[in-house]
């Protein structure tokens, strides 16, 4: 229930800023709309496949053009690239407790889709030692594909 309020008072904050006069004008958009569920379902999808570590499913997703600016200030680009971080990185780790907190799915005013993702959970290694993230991911579709995906993450105290 906490997380449909928190959704229901980001989107009407989102709508009554379409008409609000800003002091910095936005440089990338300065309207959109919201966008096709679908987009995000994708995104869900896409995350139980990197969980379950079935990275053949997941490439399925993913433009063969993607770039991936990761938490750490990192970029890498191109699908096989990506693909092999995945499958180094998330193969030595479990995630568990996934929970999103907001998934919205937004159309610019130059037709760019996007689905901004706040979501969290307790990362595990092999090694047993157990912490807890919170991130925030930008993923941007061409098509039914995501080519671009931004991400910002911090450790949550548990």
């Amino acid at each position: 229930m906490k997380n449909l309020i928190t959704v229901l008072f980001l989107t009407l904050g989102l709508a009554s800023t379409a008409q609000s006069d800003y002091i910095y004008e936005a440089t990338y958009l300065d309207t959109f709309k919201m966008g096709s569920e679908s987009k995000v379902l994708l995104v869900q999808e896409m995350h139980q496949h990197i969980i379950s570590k079935d990275y053949e499913k997941v490439a399925e997703f993913l433009h063969d053009d993607i770039t991936f600016n990761l938490d750490d200030g990192s970029s890498m680009q191109g699908k096989e690239t990506i693909l092999s971080f995945l499958k180094e990185v998330y193969s030595k780790m479990d995630i568990l407790d996934y929970q999103v907190g907001v998934n919205l799915s937004v159309v610019g005013d130059n037709g760019d889709q996007w689905v901004l993702l706040w979501d969290n959970a307790t990362v595990v290694t092999e090694t047993g030692e157990k912490s807890a993230f919170a991130w925030m991911e930008a993923f941007m579709f061409e098509g039914d594909k995501i080519i671009f995906m931004n991400q910002f993450s911090k450790p949550v105290k548990q």
